[in-house]
């Protein structure tokens, strides 16, 4: 219930009333704030005043008396009235409905102010509730128990282009489309007939035939004896983000098929089998891989995982994996690594809010020498088989890329001469499935002990992944 109304009310009374006819209005300052004027004189207020109690043997009332009366105050109750007839048909035609007469008691007055302040207070909460629910911006429903609409406000009416008439007494199927299923009614249904409350979006169909989408609640309205009677639903009109939404969506998978577009190749020639699965936890991710063979028999390969999601970390991978691949050849690994890292830090600096961090490994294969050059950036263990099917383990070297200005990378060299298969993975081969970096590590070291092909290592992969984030597999065979 709402409380502190304000009620202005004015007493022309005997000093011997004033107990009773205060205390009545006082029993009512939990739900209103009555402020009360006490006078000896009929004075015309302001402005129009809720309630004045007067005694008529104080005061005896003209005719214009009680024309400033009936133009000033809401409401008029009067006691000690003398009974006489023209009296009391000049009070009716004042509006003056409240007259008790000399002999009237004491509870009779101050039945006629409870009377009074109850009506009052029912009505002013009433007003602020109808005014409350047709100012709302969002809609509002209310329907009895078959569900048939009881009300409707102003927002709804506009939303649907229904006015009250066509609406009062009709059923929501009026806006019904054909985009639920009945087992979506029927679902909603059994919510709110089992007294809970029910969340979910309707897309409806205006008058006009045009769609709109409701983010809503429907609530269920008891009566006194715990019944369901009524259904209360609040609707939020998100037509506008729904449809952002979509073209956001068409944007989203554009970009990622421009994504998949930079992403290599497999590749296999007589020195090298390179393949590789990227699984994405949403339409863009933050890993990617690139891969370049040259005509010298030299081979450079980048693993990326930048720290978040969307389209600002798919072109931050795209742009270190472009930078890294078109510096191959004008510098050292070292000197593209820096490179990189320059540009991330600057990126950062501008961006405080965004930051992207990347953790990457780099890999370059000389098949002249037969050496392999690695540069892992703060990114998880990469394994590696020897010739005799040992499985080995090779940590981050070096910390992660975008955070501090670097003037040195370490670059570690490995005998390519006894690699057999390197393989890479992004954290998110773990972290999908909660389980700790060492226990990814000794899953792969089992599979490849097995000897498993490429082929069957992704099929594990695939099933290892409950998807929380993104996940990127790489196997790199040496043919020998």
């Amino acid at each position: 219930m709402f409380r502190r109304f304000t009620l202005y009310i004015d007493i022309i009374a005997d000093v011997s009333d004033y107990p009773n006819i205060l205390k009545t209005i006082e029993d009512f300052a939990g739900l209103c704030e009555p402020i009360t004027n006490i006078s000896n004189t009929l004075e015309k207020p302001n402005f129009i005043y809720d309630l004045i109690i007067i005694d008529y043997k104080k005061i005896r009332l003209s005719g214009d008396d009680f024309a400033r009366i009936k133009s000033s105050y809401s409401k008029a109750i009067l006691y000690n009235v003398p009974h006489e007839q023209k009296l009391l048909e000049q009070l009716y035609e004042n509006g003056i409905t409240t007259a008790l007469r000399e002999d009237f008691f004491e509870f009779e007055l101050s039945s006629a102010i409870q009377n009074f302040m109850h009506y009052e207070i029912l009505t002013m909460e009433n007003t602020l509730l109808d005014n409350l629910f047709k100012s709302a911006q969002n809609s509002i429903v209310i329907t009895d128990r078959k569900g048939n609409i009881q009300y409707a406000n102003p927002y709804f009416e506009r939303l649907s282009e229904y006015n009250k008439n066509e609406l009062i007494d009709n059923s929501p199927r009026i806006i019904k489309t054909k985009q639920h299923t009945l087992d979506f009614y029927r679902a909603l249904w059994e919510t709110i007939n089992s007294g809970q409350v029910w969340e979910g979006i309707f897309i409806n169909q205006s008058k006009n035939g045009l769609l709109f989408y409701e983010e809503a609640t429907i609530t269920p309205i008891r009566n006194s004896h715990g019944h369901i009677e009524k259904f209360l639903k609040i609707g939020k009109n998100i037509t506008r983000e729904r449809m952002l939404l979509d073209e956001l969506s068409k944007e989203v998978k554009l970009a990622k098929n421009v994504l998949e577009a930079f992403l290599p190749s497999n590749h296999l020639d007589s020195h090298i089998k390179f393949n590789y699965k990227i699984t994405a936890f949403n339409e863009l991710g933050g890993d990617f891989i690139c891969f370049k063979a040259t005509p010298t028999g030299t081979y450079h390969m980048a693993l990326i995982d930048v720290m978040g999601h969307g389209p600002s970390s798919a072109m931050v991978a795209i742009a270190v994996a472009q930078m890294f691949l078109d510096h191959t050849n004008m510098y050292t690994l070292e000197e593209n690594i820096l490179l990189i890292n320059k540009m991330l830090c600057n990126v950062n600096r501008d961006n405080p809010d965004n930051e992207k961090f990347v953790s990457a490994l780099f890999i370059e294969i000389d098949q002249n020498t037969h050496l392999i050059n690695y540069a892992n950036m703060g990114h998880p263990d990469f394994l590696v088989t020897d010739e005799c099917h040992q499985v080995h383990a090779y940590t981050s070297n070096n910390m992660i890329l975008g955070v501090l200005e670097l003037t040195k990378i370490q670059v570690d060299v490995l005998n390519g001469s006894n690699v057999r298969r390197i393989i890479g993975f992004t954290d998110g081969f773990y972290e999908n499935d909660d389980i700790a970096l060492d226990e990814a590590i000794q899953i792969l070291k089992e599979l490849l002990t097995q000897d498993e092909s490429s082929e069957n290592l992704f099929l594990k992969f695939d099933d290892q992944l409950h998807i929380k984030d993104d996940a990127t597999l790489f196997v790199l065979n040496l043919n020998k």
